[in-house]
């Protein structure tokens, strides 16, 4: 079961306006709106305002508060971002594209690394 990120849901069930005419509206099949009622999906952030705007509420309303426990990780993550560049690791890297051209993307060892770190600070942080 997906998390539930939108109250999307809820404020359509508070309006007088139904999912078929709101997915009309906002010209999307029906099934998007439902996948969004249901947290299977989110809408995009201009989405999610065109439901706010329709349906005249805050968009805070539309959204379902996450508290976080502050641990510290996103200080510590910039402290072994650093070491890893300090020990010669890159952020970029070029690939060969199919088409025989190059292009630079995130060095996936780096992505790799910094996801590892944070996982085990995450689970040492945790009481």
């Amino acid at each position: 079961m997906s998390k539930k990120i939108n109250d999307i849901a809820k404020a359509i069930k508070d309006s007088p306006l139904q999912v078929a005419a709101l997915a009309l509206y906002l010209d999307v099949d029906d099934t998007t709106i439902s996948k969004w009622n249901s947290n299977i999906a989110q809408p995009s952030l201009k989405r999610l305002n065109e439901v706010g705007e329709i349906l005249e509420i805050d968009n805070k309303e539309l959204l379902i508060s996450q508290p976080r426990k502050q641990t510290g990780l996103a200080g510590a993550l910039q402290v072994e971002y650093k070491r890893l560049l300090s020990i010669g690791l890159t952020k970029k890297i070029i690939i060969k594209e199919d088409n025989g051209g190059h292009k630079e993307v995130n060095n996936p060892e780096m992505v790799k690394k910094l996801r590892e770190f944070a996982s085990k600070y995450e689970n040492n942080a945790k009481p």
